[in-house]
């Protein structure tokens, strides 16, 4: 039995060194990949928007930019449910001390101009770096989504802006995120997980959103909110590095996907949160959102779905 037991003994001493250096590995790649510096175009435009006519924004037209961009965050960009209510930031994932060393802690930074907010004096420049190219203000990756908003015009962003700089300030530091066991081997075998290594950082941004009279060019626009869940091929699947998350519905008209659906089963599913078959959508898909949008907009959505090849549940090409 010793000689058994100091077998088990050396082997598990070797299993855990060989543990220790995978994640040395993982942890050290993975910090590599967010200190990557990155360039783009230096692009920029107004904040707020001056009215038609205007050569500089006034009080009625910063007010009118305020209430667009307000209307934006309530039904198609949910800052919100990352940076919370009140701008404020908030914890994504680590919420828990074991949580936070096994997954990670990544959290979402204060958007306000109080204590710990990562955007005071922030450019226009700044903003677009932060929000459609997943870049930090000193040039290294971020965890930000931005392939769902890289496609946002520079007259929404703007918008955007205008509402939350209008925000009472709240003062919250979060810190920086931190790489757990399983954010540290995700990032160092997946780049791409960071979306600044999935844009173009040098193509431009367009001034103006699609108008609804091309409601496939609008639901396009619209739609790229949902690529960071549903993937940019909208066929759904497992959503890597999130094991809190489920298994995410495939979009397209494929049998796996939505190909029985019409038009009122999605605006329903919108908002009622109610699938044809009477389940619920799972409370993870942020429904009571989206279905704030004007019915003009979720058809919009519903006719550029209905252009998407049919692709299987979870494949990613």
């Amino acid at each position: 039995m010793g000689r058994l037991a100091r077998i088990a003994g050396r082997i598990l001493i070797l299993v855990l060194v060989l543990f220790a250096g995978a994640f040395a590995w993982a942890h050290t790649t993975a910090m590599s990949r967010y200190s990557k510096k990155w360039t783009a175009h230096a692009d920029t435009f107004p904040i707020p928007f001056p009215a038609p006519g205007q050569s500089a924004p006034d009080s009625a037209a910063r007010a009118d930019a305020i209430a667009r961009g307000e209307a934006l965050l309530a039904a198609r960009t949910p800052c919100a449910e990352c940076h919370g209510k009140d701008f404020g930031g908030g914890v994504v994932i680590g919420k828990t001390p074991v949580e936070a060393a096994m997954v990670g802690y990544w959290v979402a930074p204060n958007l306000t101009a109080g204590k710990g907010s990562v955007t005071r004096g922030f450019s226009a420049h700044d903003w677009d770096l932060a929000v459609r190219h997943g870049i930090r203000h000193d040039g290294q990756s971020s965890s930000m989504p931005s392939e769902e908003f890289v496609k946002l015009s520079d007259h929404e962003l703007s918008d955007i802006v205008s509402a939350i700089s209008a925000r009472p300030p709240v003062d919250r530091d979060l810190g920086r995120i931190r790489l757990g066991l399983v954010f540290s081997f995700v990032v160092a075998t997946d780049k791409n997980m960071l979306a600044a290594y999935n844009i173009a950082h040098e193509k431009a941004h367009p001034v103006e959103p699609p108008g609804a009279d091309d409601p496939i060019a609008l639901g396009g626009h619209i739609a790229q909110a949902c690529s960071g869940c549903h993937q940019a091929n909208y066929a759904g699947g497992k959503i890597q590095g999130d094991p809190n998350m489920p298994v995410v519905a495939n979009l397209t008209p494929h049998e796996t996907g939505l190909k029985s659906w019409g038009e009122g089963d999605f605006l329903r599913a919108m908002h009622e949160g109610t699938r044809p078959d009477g389940t619920k959508l799972n409370e993870a898909m942020p429904w009571r959102v989206y279905g704030r949008m004007s019915d003009t907009e979720l058809k919009a959505v519903w006719a550029f779905l209905r252009t998407l090849p049919p692709v299987p549940k979870g494949r990613r090409t």
